[in-house]
């Protein structure tokens, strides 16, 4: 656990970067600090590894104050990933990400079998270990970073902005994998990010920080959606909270049904689109085993008829989520999560009747097919996400 206690930084011509930040980034979590340009998110990251060092207050590092720590051998012992790599241009790729194992007095042998493990860990094909870095995309770039920061098998990884310089495309996929590698190996990971999208994709606690310094509020990204502070969160969270707030629905909840018959497929049961008299129209997918409701909803609103199609992980469609039941899940999950005031009518009173179901949808699947009640979804379970609230993206 990293935690900070009434931690101030004053530099000598008066400015406060932070001040009397207090908080804890739990083990084997991700803490996200996400605020506006000069709210000090980036110095305080950078005081825990010594890189600045607090004018007040105290940093622990497992119940050790880090200042008690010869700044060389805290550095060793917590990895870092920043902006653009910051890769050595006159090292191989395999030595760049031997660079602290080297340092700890690694053999060679030891140390490239150790990089080479990492690159494919991180997705790198092990062909691109023998270049420089100016021979990989910046990607590729990224994600060497990122098997740096892990050579040593350290504890703790701060990263900060690590993918604020690549495009949105490998952005997102940066992001799925960072997830994917912290599912595996649940370290302690301070992230830094301007980015509030980001920040409530990776964080299981975000903190958002004021200009200054200060702490404005540290919660749970859905908590954070939902009951933001004050006006400055709510202001920096944006006008879309609600829709944000779809990410953290899952998707398998949705109640699938049969294929219509005006769905057109190739001959792998992959969709080509909706049949009309004038051709085929537009279709949208989503993945109920790994895509949250946000994403159906996304895919619904990219066909004319509004029915979401539901794809495998090999793009073949296993059903299809009609209006109707994208409006079921929105409202069972009001039931769950709203605590009306005595006298007020039932959320799902409130919300009226069902929109009509698209024109041309297929009826739904039987009950039998969709578990023995019928079509309740199952709640969360306890691999999901912070608050207990599904899948993000």
């Amino acid at each position: 656990m990293i935690t900070f206690e009434g931690v101030t930084k004053r530099y000598d011509d008066g400015t406060v970067a932070v001040d009397d930040l207090s908080l804890e980034a739990p083990t084997g979590a991700i803490t996200v600090f996400v605020g506006p340009s000069g709210c000090g998110k980036t110095t305080s990251l950078r005081m825990i590894n010594r890189m600045i060092d607090a004018t007040g207050g105290r940093i622990l590092l497992d119940g050790q104050d880090v200042r008690q720590i010869d700044p060389p051998t805290l550095r060793r012992g917590i990895g870092y990933v920043i902006q653009q790599a910051g890769l050595f241009p006159h090292r191989k790729i395999v030595d760049n990400v031997a660079t602290v194992p080297y340092l700890l007095g690694w053999d060679k042998k030891r140390a490239r079998a150790r990089a080479m493990e990492l690159l494919e860990r991180v997705g790198l094909d092990a062909a691109l270990a023998r270049r420089y870095p100016f021979q990989l995309s910046g990607g590729q770039q990224q994600r060497v970073g990122v098997a740096r920061a892990l050579a040593a098998d350290p504890p703790v990884l701060l990263m900060d902005e690590p993918f604020s310089a690549v495009d949105p495309v490998v952005r997102t996929s940066l992001q799925d994998e960072l997830l994917r590698l912290q599912s595996d190996l649940q370290k302690t990971i301070v992230f830094v990010t301007h980015d509030i999208d980001e920040a409530i994709k990776l964080g299981d606690t975000v903190a958002v920080m004021r200009v200054g310094g200060r702490l404005a509020q540290m919660a749970g990204p859905a908590t954070l959606l939902t009951e933001p502070a004050d006006d400055f969160v709510r202001e920096f969270l944006g006008r879309d909270r609600g829709i944000r707030r779809l990410s953290f629905i899952p998707a398998k909840d949705i109640r699938l049904a049969a294929v219509p018959a005006d769905l057109a497929l190739d001959a792998s049961g992959r969709p080509l689109g909706w049949r009309t008299t004038g051709g085929l129209l537009p279709y949208g997918t989503f993945n109920p085993e790994r895509d949250s409701l946000r994403a159906a909803l996304d895919a619904a609103l990219l066909a004319v008829n509004g029915t979401a199609v539901a794809v495998d992980e090999d793009g073949r469609v296993i059903g299809v989520a009609t209006r109707e039941a994208l409006d079921e899940v929105l409202g069972q999950y009001a039931a769950r999560h709203t605590t009306p005031a005595p006298g007020s009518p039932r959320p799902e009173e409130a919300h009226g009747t069902s929109a009509a179901a698209a024109p041309g949808s297929a009826p739904e699947v039987p009950a039998e097919a969709s578990g023995p009640d019928g079509h309740a979804p199952p709640d969360p379970g306890p691999g999901d996400h912070t608050d207990g609230e599904g899948p993000r993206g």
